[in-house]
């Protein structure tokens, strides 16, 4: 599978990334403690005119600059407490993602963006400037010694391809009838997938450890694997396996098509993020936190600061299996219909809801996330 077809549903409708996010953005707001921690920490050391920060993995949607109001007001209080200055720095905030991303939404989002930061900040607004940087994080993408503060969320989980030892010499699928590591997965595709995450993350630090100053910093929020929460666990490749499975049984996809679709993503445990960023060397590791991401967080509580209504546990499964499907499905659509079409679509995530309501029923959907804080060497 070619790496752009990873890429998350464009555009603002009902299936788009915009509209589907509200599970990503919990995340970025748990994470908030280390980034604010992080820049505050790029602070101590060092007062550059320019700040120069990016955002790796951005997609399109609210999300994107999720970040930007509080990178405003966290330099801009540093600078005033510490005193280092007597002027507003600039911010520069470089937006990455594949070349196929939908920064054509971002860039009609931008004014209103502005509008709001300038009133909520009661015109107390210095010079800030934003552009899209298109590649892939697993090579340069900035100049050397360039960058002070790296954020990426939601994304470095994401493998640059599907692993390549996932095929024999003789063209044979070693992982048939699954679309990931699953229970009937034999031990080499577990070995496989992560082989292709140490040398895609050994990748992407060294990268980040040319273009990242000293003593410049770097989060990364990822989804990750626990004793509780290992990779066959994973619900949303579980639901989209089984919808699949089911399919090919009766006959509405090749088995063929289905024994060599794989999704090109790996959660790892602490141990092996850890025991990387050591090998490769480039940065410090400043702190690993841990939390988890409920994945059945209806939309009009969100906004309520994250909390549920008090209706919420008597919703129905069903209603909440929608809210849940919606992430999935714009995360997942593009690689589908790539390999297997569109016309399956409304077939499959119909199963897939139905298969996540199921679920719903016995417990609550939740992923494990690391936020990993780094310093550059």
């Amino acid at each position: 599978m070619k790496m752009e077809s990873t890429h998350m549903t464009h555009g603002t409708g009902e299936d788009s990334y915009a509209r589907n996010s509200l599970i990503q953005a919990d995340s970025i707001s748990k994470a908030f403690p280390v980034v604010k921690d992080a820049l505050e920490g790029v602070y101590s050391k060092m007062t550059p005119k320019c700040v120069m920060v990016a955002e790796l993995g951005c997609a399109a949607g609210p999300n994107t600059l999720m970040l930007l109001p509080e990178i405003i007001d966290i330099t801009y209080k540093t600078y005033m407490i510490n005193k280092k200055s007597k002027y507003t720095p600039e911010i520069h905030m470089f937006l990455n993602d594949l070349p196929t991303n939908d920064f054509n939404t971002i860039s009609a989002s931008l004014p209103i963006v502005h509008e709001e930061l300038n009133k909520s900040r009661e015109g107390d607004l210095g010079p800030y400037f934003i552009s899209a940087t298109p590649g892939s994080y697993y090579k340069r993408l900035f100049p050397t010694e360039f960058l002070h503060f790296v954020h990426s969320a939601n994304s470095a989980h994401w493998l640059s391809q599907v692993p390549k030892r996932l095929i024999k010499e003789n063209g044979e699928y070693i992982n048939k009838g699954n679309i990931y590591i699953a229970e009937t997965s034999p031990p080499e595709v577990i070995e496989a997938y992560r082989e292709q995450y140490k040398e895609d993350f050994t990748a992407f630090l060294k990268c980040r450890g040319q273009e990242i100053v000293s003593g410049g910093r770097m989060v990364l929020n990822i989804m990750a694997t626990t004793e509780s929460h290992k990779p066959h666990h994973y619900f949303m490749t579980n639901v989209l396996n089984t919808a699949l499975k089911d399919m090919a049984s009766q006959g509405l996809i090749e088995q063929e098509k289905l024994d060599s679709f794989e999704i090109p993503f790996y959660p790892p445990t602490k141990e092996e993020a850890k025991t990387y960023i050591e090998i490769e060397g480039s940065f410090y590791v400043h702190e690993i936190k841990n939390f988890t991401v409920d994945w059945d967080v209806p939309t009009k509580d969100f906004h309520n600061n994250g909390q549920k209504s008090n209706g919420y546990a008597e919703m129905d499964v069903y209603v909440r299996a929608k809210y849940a499907i919606g992430p999935i499905k714009s995360g997942s659509q593009c690689m589908i219909t790539s390999h297997f079409g569109d016309h399956i679509i409304e077939d499959l995530y119909s199963r897939v809801t139905n298969l996540i309501a199921k679920q719903l029923s016995c417990g609550k959907l939740e992923t494990f996330h690391h936020v990993i804080s780094l310093i550059k060497k």
